[in-house]
């Protein structure tokens, strides 16, 4: 009797945490999908172990939330957010995110630099290749980059023709590529509208796309502030006082 009664409690408690978990997720999914308003679906996943369990108490654990086709500044990006100690009440011990360009996109937003080239990237570099000039030659062009809280940064390092590669700060010493160095002059593009307490940290030309790295401050998770919901299941979360209201975390 004691080992069924044992066994029926396990069982009960695996079933209320699987329970749990997945309206959490549901509800931490569908509020990410109001805010981002993405093209592409919205994935909330709780890491935590019996994280089903840990939010009856207040206590969500690790969340990492992922979303296709976010649009922000004219362009479209593939979220990926992971964020620590997430509580019910909307609060976090801070985390990561980072947001994927697609490199058809790239091009675009880089003006003479990237006019008539294709983006790709090599060993976290930017690399842009095609044809330039009036004679159309295979142009190569290597780039670096580099951010602040704010802002990315471009800087072409080499650009090669027809096989042979010259350092772009040599081309002042070639008056017949004087256009070419105009063109090839570091660009700076504003990373504006982020969240509170969300930071621009890296960038590095990745398989899929250029991927900006952000770092996530610990307090309110990005756009939980204001937001009030039931806790997980309907009723008052155990060790919260009554009448107390809950933020989506």
């Amino acid at each position: 009797m004691l080992t069924a009664t044992a066994a029926l409690l396990a069982l009960l408690t695996g079933a209320t945490d699987l329970l749990v978990e997945h309206r959490t997720q549901a509800r931490i999914a569908a509020r990410a999908a109001h805010r981002l308003r993405p093209d592409g679906p919205v994935h909330a996943d709780l890491t935590s172990p019996l994280a089903g369990l840990r939010a009856l108490g207040g206590q969500v654990g690790d969340v990492d939330v992922s979303a296709k086709g976010v649009h922000r500044q004219d362009t479209v990006l593939d979220v990926t957010v992971h964020l620590e100690d997430v509580t019910t009440d909307g609060d976090s011990a801070g985390g990561t995110a980072t947001a994927t360009v697609g490199y058809d996109q790239v091009g675009r937003r880089l003006g003479a630099m990237g006019d008539g080239l294709t983006a790709g990237g090599a060993n976290g570099d930017l690399v842009l290749s095609g044809s330039a000039g009036r004679l159309g030659l295979p142009v190569v062009v290597r780039a670096r980059l580099s951010t602040t809280a704010h802002a990315l940064t471009v800087t072409p390092t080499t650009v090669s023709v027809l096989g042979r590669s010259v350092a772009v700060d040599d081309l002042a010493e070639l008056p017949a590529a004087s256009g070419l160095r105009d063109a090839l002059r570091p660009r700076t593009v504003a990373v504006t509208a982020l969240p509170h307490g969300v930071t621009l940290t890296s960038a590095h030309a990745g398989d899929a796309g250029l991927v900006l790295g952000f770092s996530v401050a610990a307090g309110p998770a990005p756009g939980a502030a204001g937001t009030t919901v039931p806790p997980p299941g309907g009723a008052r979360a155990s060790g919260q006082p009554a009448g107390r209201a809950h933020r989506d975390p």
